[in-house]
């Protein structure tokens, strides 16, 4: 059993998820990463745990803290392909650094935990915006919760997952997500086909606008040829547009959200799970 600990000095010191550790109390934690982890002298350390683990009264039931390692983009700008968290693997996060603003880049597997009375050692050297520390959260728990299929089914359409990433960015500006349901997540025999519906989410000052009967048309026949090229191992029965301000959960709660972690939408922020359970 732990002592007493002393969880009101972390409320004073200001930790936090999406705090970055000083300079002493980064090396300190360095010591505990894996040994594949270097560490440059511009490197940061990010707080990712959530803020109630950070600060829990018991040491026993949270003992420890997570951090991860972010290095300076070079130059100080941040990719496109790698922001608002689209690549699974790594992630650029804007973070202000005194007078200069700096981007930092983030991988994945570069995170392990720390004892979380080393924090009681000092305040933290700085903090990210809400919307990056939110941002940086969301893109952690994407890496669990992202959607799954069957193999059988991706190896159906896989070779063409560039032309669907060229599709969905042709039409960025009309979508801001893409869902699909299956009619079963079972691995199928090749002579069984999967049959698909799908859902595109259109944000909302753009349903009825202008062109949108157009774009209406044009999405719809776009989508149901690329994937009538998969018959007669996929069978696409439904492409349907919706407004976000039509979409509701229960219109969703079989679907799995489908575009693509590379493609820039028209709203980035999104109003929908990213998964959602199927249960049909």
């Amino acid at each position: 059993m732990a002592g007493p600990f002393n969880s009101e000095a972390l409320v004073t010191l200001g930790w936090r998820q999406g705090s970055i550790l000083g300079s002493d109390l980064a090396q300190l934690a360095h010591k505990y990463a894996p040994e594949r982890v270097a560490m440059g002298d511009e490197d940061r350390l990010i707080m990712t745990s959530h803020d109630c683990d950070i600060l829990s009264p018991s040491l026993d039931k949270e003992p420890v803290v997570e951090i991860l390692r972010a290095s300076s983009a070079t130059p100080s700008k941040s990719d496109k392909q790698y922001s608002s968290g689209r690549n699974p693997r790594v992630l650029h996060v804007a973070f202000e650094a005194g007078a200069a603003d700096s981007v930092l880049v983030c991988t994945v597997h570069e995170r392990w935990t720390i004892p979380r009375n080393l924090l009681l050692r000092g305040a933290p050297q700085g903090q990210l915006a809400d919307k990056e520390r939110r941002l940086l959260a969301e893109w952690l728990a994407k890496r669990y919760i992202r959607a799954a299929f069957p193999t059988a089914f991706d190896r159906r359409w896989h070779t063409k997952q560039r032309n669907w990433q060229k599709l969905l960015q042709s039409y960025s500006e009309w979508l801001q997500g893409v869902y699909l349901r299956l009619n079963t997540l079972d691995e199928l025999p090749e002579d069984t086909p999967y049959w698909c519906d799908l859902i595109l989410a259109v944000p909302s000052d753009k349903r009825g606008g202008a062109g949108w009967r157009a774009q209406v048309e044009d999405m719809e026949r776009d989508v149901r040829v690329f994937w009538d090229q998969f018959k007669p191992g996929i069978e696409c029965s439904d492409v349907d547009l919706r407004g976000t301000d039509e979409i509701t959960l229960t219109d969703i709660e079989t679907y799995q959200r489908f575009d693509s972690d590379w493609v820039s939408f028209e709203d980035d922020t999104s109003t929908t799970p990213y998964t959602a359970d199927m249960t049909s």
